[in-house]
């Protein structure tokens, strides 16, 4: 079948019809989890709002106007897709936000920002918002399955790319487009698909995300306003699957979910992060924090750190001598020397002058991180190709673990408390204990919502006094 005869019958058409027919018909599990994953985001969120990357974007589209949508942290307001890019930006600066696996990504970070800001903007209810959050989040899933894991390997950022996506039929859902306009949505979304891995361990890289989220709520938006695309946008010559990985599935590769099948949300889940650095340093850290715990060993006490793991993972990481509190995030050696040192993982290890703390940069130079020989063309490469971490002690002792699920994700979830817990340290670093308290609860009650604006006033933090 031809790209041009493909088109209301194609895989862009499928996805576009279900994403403005679906009914809302969500079970209680579908339901909690996706208040989980916005109750994560968010978190983040507040957690970077302050930080110099997020503020400087802001600064940088200050001068375009005043909207409805609120930099979430702050007392700002921009318009949607303005506020999109910084709140998107404040998600992914700490890399502390989740990871969703068929995305070989970041879902929540350009997901939510998107949907928040279109939200407040055209006054959606609570419900509006965690209906848009699973389509959005269905739709990364149908698309990031066919081009991952050679879309990743190439050395996209899937975040940006396959999020921006996503994100436009989230925002395009909560717009209540049909069909056609869906179609063009996504169509639209294609067209300002960008970002690459280069930019690891950089500030440009948590402004993917934003740049992704901003994406969204345009295409979105376009496409209300009737700008058109091409019929036919995910699979075919010149399309998103072959131009960004190379590859050409069969046209019946790329389906919705039927009636009796699944949402992504609960079928694969989102993974949320325990320590806010790259992902591809947690079953390493995993491993020597629970060495450590169960072995009594002190960071003086380690003669020796090697870790074993996927080549697409070691790849991320960098950044052997990090001179940033983001390249630190990006550094297997610095991560790995802090959890043997301090037994555990926290924000406060990545500001300002804590990275070269002495004790911590002692213990850098005994690290050694490897790819498994094999692993380079092997996907994602975490089941086949597990991350092994041993540790050598000075007394002569030698402790190895060998993991495939890292703490947070679907096959080792965190605790509800372990949740709960990092909201709270999130969200204290802008918002007094009592508001913390407030801002889990709007959270928690996001179904029941009439304005998605009670939520935004939870996390909005008291205006600064005027001075006279």
């Amino acid at each position: 079948m031809s790209d041009t005869a493909m088109g209301s019958s194609g895989p862009t058409a499928r996805l576009a019809h279900w994403a403005a027919d679906a009914p809302r018909l969500y079970s209680e599990t579908v339901q909690r989890a996706a208040i989980a994953g916005l109750r994560d985001v968010i978190g983040v969120i507040l957690a970077g709002a302050n930080e110099p990357t997020p503020r400087n974007v802001s600064a940088a589209v200050a001068g375009w106007g005043q909207g409805k949508a609120s930099v979430i942290g702050t007392t700002e307001k921009l318009t949607a897709p303005w506020a999109a890019l910084v709140n998107g930006a404040a998600a992914h600066v700490l890399d502390y936000d989740d990871t969703f696996m068929p995305l070989s990504g970041h879902a929540a970070a350009v997901l939510a920002p998107a949907v928040l800001a279109a939200a407040e903007e055209q006054g959606s209810s609570g419900a509006d918002v965690i209906d848009a959050f699973v389509i959005g989040l269905e739709i990364m899933a149908r698309i990031g399955r066919v081009v991952n894991p050679k879309h990743y390997a190439l050395g996209w950022h899937s975040t940006a790319t396959v999020g921006v996506l996503g994100a436009a039929i989230g925002c395009g859902r909560l717009m209540r487009l049909d069909a056609r306009q869906m179609s063009d949505a996504l169509s639209l979304a294609v067209s300002m698909a960008a970002g690459t891995r280069m930019q690891l361990g950089a500030p440009a890289k948590s402004v993917h995300a934003g740049l992704a989220a901003k994406g969204g709520v345009l295409a979105a938006q376009m496409a209300r306003a009737g700008v058109g695309g091409t019929d036919e946008a995910l699979v075919g010559r010149w399309r998103f699957a072959e131009m960004y990985a190379g590859v050409a599935p069969d046209a019946d590769a790329i389906w919705p979910p039927g009636p009796n099948e699944s949402f992504a949300i609960e079928a694969i889940g989102l993974s949320f992060k325990p320590y806010p650095t790259c992902a591809a340093t947690h079953l390493t850290l995993d491993a020597v924090l629970e060495l450590r715990t169960k072995h009594g060993f002190k960071g003086e006490d380690v003669a020796a750190i090697d870790t074993l793991m996927p080549a697409v993972l070691a790849r991320n990481l960098m950044h052997v001598n990090p001179r940033t509190g983001m390249e630190a995030r990006f550094s297997m050696h610095y991560t790995a020397a802090l959890a043997a040192q301090q037994g555990r993982v926290a924000l406060a290890d990545f500001e300002g002058e804590a990275i070269f703390r002495p004790e911590v940069r002692a213990i850098m130079p005994r690290i050694t991180m490897r790819a498994h020989p094999g692993s380079e063309n092997a996907g994602d490469g975490t089941t086949a190709y597990p991350t092994e971490t041993r540790i050598t002690l000075r007394d002569g002792r030698t402790l190895e673990q060998s993991r495939v699920h890292r703490r947070g994700s679907p096959g080792l979830p965190m605790s509800e408390a372990e949740q709960a817990a990092k909201f709270e340290d999130c969200a204290g670093k802008v918002l007094p204990a009592a508001q913390v308290a407030r801002a889990a609860k709007a959270i928690d009650d996001l179904a029941s919502l009439a304005h998605v604006g009670e939520l935004i006033a939870a996390l909005t933090p008291a205006p600064m006094p005027t001075r006279h």
